[in-house]
């Protein structure tokens, strides 16, 4: 499978470029299998890639995986309660239906350290931890290419709540899993 990149703006006010994209797509949205997002405040723990939405899809071994490989740990959202699945631009994909979780930096509470830069400016690229950086790229990249590599169809798992909308997208297309 071929692969789409875009760098959307607009987030912090109200996920204009993403809504924007799916509304306009280069491509018809039935034929976009995943959106893998990544979005980013700050992370508290360095052997982590914390992938909000992880168990949402059928893709979840392709994440674990790939994180394992760098000696990362992949693991579902850690804060639930902040809603942070429907705040990002992952969801205007999701809302028409195609999986899409987010790939974030590790963190295993939603506090100060990751919170401290949020939506602000005043980070300093020497508080930034290069080695980890690097492993959580790589871990992103290689969870791509393991998505697009793979015979079956990433699909949202059974009763997640954009189930329905998937289903609709993908009406008359074969997916194969």
């Amino acid at each position: 499978r071929s692969a789409l990149f875009i760098l959307f703006t607009g987030e912090e006010k109200g996920l204009l470029g993403s809504n924007y994209y799916v509304e306009n797509p280069v491509l018809p949205l039935n034929q976009m299998v995943y959106c893998f997002n990544s979005d980013n405040g700050g992370y508290n723990d360095t052997s982590l890639a914390t992938i909000v939405g992880l168990t949402r899809t059928t893709a979840e071994k392709n994440i674990t995986n790939a994180a394992s490989k760098f000696g990362l740990t992949a693991i579902e959202d850690p804060a639930k309660e902040q809603g942070l699945f429907d705040r990002s631009d992952n969801v205007n994909f999701a809302k028409k239906g195609i999986p899409a979780p987010t790939f974030s930096l590790g963190f295993t509470a939603f506090n100060g350290d990751v919170t401290k830069y949020y939506h602000r400016p005043g980070d300093e690229a020497n508080t930034l931890d290069y080695d980890y950086l690097l492993k959580f790229f790589r871990a992103y990249v290689l969870s791509g290419r393991n998505i697009a590599n793979d015979m079956a169809t990433p699909t949202w798992v059974s009763g997640d709540k954009y189930e329905a909308a998937s289903k609709t997208l993908y009406k008359n297309k074969a997916i194969k899993n």
